[in-house]
């Protein structure tokens, strides 16, 4: 059965029964089926066979390197591969399905192992449209399956402490979060193969090594001739995914909503294009968005470019009474600016400017409060994945965030499409231009 198939049988209601799974017992192996193992799908593989009580018993991919490469350095040397991601979804030996496919295949995947009593673990972009959305959490909710969403910031204790401080009032009133991601390299973000170190094609990239039927039976172009750069370098075409918005937006937006709980924006304005890569993408390299939650009085914004990193990765909780500042790798909280107190602290740190010959602007205020390495303890992403497998406790980032993460992404995509202002309808769950 094809893509569309699943989505319209998932849409209609036609599913399996809902079903209570029961709880693992202590010591039971979990046996895992990975489908894709490229780039991501690799590590994950990875991660998931160093926890104890897991075993790799499904390997799934389009491309023999991939297969070969995944075989060679999976632990389980009975594992078997194979390129039918039906057969590796619904395998009667696994437990767990994890997809680490290309976006455009995510919502057909997800739903087939949910019928068949799998649990999930997906990466981002949830999935491509709102249909889809709705088809995955219809399907993972009648048939009462764990599903993981991979953005890992959910596991990482920065964000964690960020909640804490965030969910104490120590920020005040906070009307405005700002979110960026800025990258470049010397080549093109996104022009990776296999590895993210990796820029260059294959060599034995063709018809012979790559089932390009089978990835283009889920494309909205499934007649397109063979392309080693779209199986590759699918984040570049809107066919495939939602560009900046699923790849990138979507992991920094829910790491903010995990923090502060601010759930889908009621509305979204995006500007953006192809400013600075001209090689063949139609999907922004720019993306701007002013979301809005006028009820909660919180405007959020994101902004991502591909062509200059000065300012990096950060979220950034403005609140009146101290900021907030998180990423992966920090978490720290500045003075209000306004207080008295701080222009004591603003001349401490003018002396030090002086001491060490610099301009007093270029020598910021530093924190007041920094978060130290090791300070907060947190399991990994996919150690919280089979813990809630065996315990069938909801996983931190489970099918209602998802569904969060996937109206957000599409409400600036769609704002960008259109060209206009684009509003959310709680009641029907559809979105709609203002």
């Amino acid at each position: 059965m094809e893509r569309r198939q699943f989505l319209k049988n998932a849409a209609s209601g036609i599913a399996a029964a809902p079903a209570v799974l029961a709880q693992r017992k202590p010591g039971e192996t979990i046996g895992v089926a990975v489908i894709g193992v490229g780039t991501r799908g690799h590590y994950l593989m990875q991660e998931f066979q160093k926890i104890p009580g897991v075993e790799i018993r499904v390997i799934c991919d389009l491309y023999d390197g991939n297969l070969a490469r995944a075989r060679k350095n999976c632990v389980n040397d009975r594992a078997r591969t194979t390129k039918q991601w039906e057969t590796a979804a619904t395998a009667p030996d696994v437990d767990a399905v994890v997809i680490a496919t290309p976006d455009f295949w995510h919502a057909a995947m997800t739903i087939r192992a949910a019928e068949a009593k799998k649990d999930v673990y997906v990466e981002k972009g949830w999935c491509l449209n709102l249909a889809e959305a709705k088809a995955m959490r219809k399907a993972v909710k009648d048939n009462r399956i764990v599903m993981q969403l991979g953005h890992n910031y959910n596991s990482e204790p920065t964000f964690h402490k960020a909640r804490e401080i965030f969910r104490s009032g120590q920020l005040g009133k906070t009307p405005v979060i700002r979110l960026y991601i800025d990258r470049t390299r010397a080549w093109p973000e996104w022009q990776f193969f296999q590895d993210y170190h990796i820029t260059e094609m294959p060599k034995d990239a063709s018809p012979a090594t790559i089932d390009w039927e089978r990835f283009a039976a889920g494309a909205a172009n499934r007649q397109r001739p063979f392309d080693a750069e779209r199986f590759f370098l699918w984040r570049k075409w809107w066919e495939y995914g939602n560009g900046i918005a699923g790849d990138l937006m979507s992991h920094l937006w829910d790491g903010a909503n995990f923090v502060a709980g601010m759930g889908i924006p009621e509305t979204a304005v995006t500007q953006g294009g192809v400013y600075f890569w001209k090689d063949g993408r139609d999907v922004p390299d720019v993306w701007h968005v002013i979301f809005d939650h006028p009820k909660q009085e919180l405007a959020v914004t994101f902004n991502c470019t591909f062509n200059n990193r000065h300012y990096g990765e950060v979220a950034q909780f403005l609140g009146r009474d101290a900021t907030l500042e998180v990423s992966p790798v920090f978490c720290r909280t500045f003075a209000a600016e306004w207080k008295p107190e701080f222009a004591e602290r603003l001349k401490q740190a003018q002396a030090l400017a002086r001491q060490v010959n610099m301009q007093p602007w270029d020598f910021g205020v530093p924190p007041e409060y920094s978060m130290k390495r090791g300070e907060l303890q947190v399991s990994s992403h996919w150690q919280d994945f089979i813990d809630c497998v065996r315990s069938r406790a909801l996983p931190r980032c489970g099918v209602d965030r998802a569904f969060e993460e996937a109206a957000t992404v599409f409400l600036s995509v769609e704002a960008y499409k259109r060209q206009a202002k684009v509003r959310w309808d709680a009641a029907r769950e559809e979105i709609l231009t203002m």
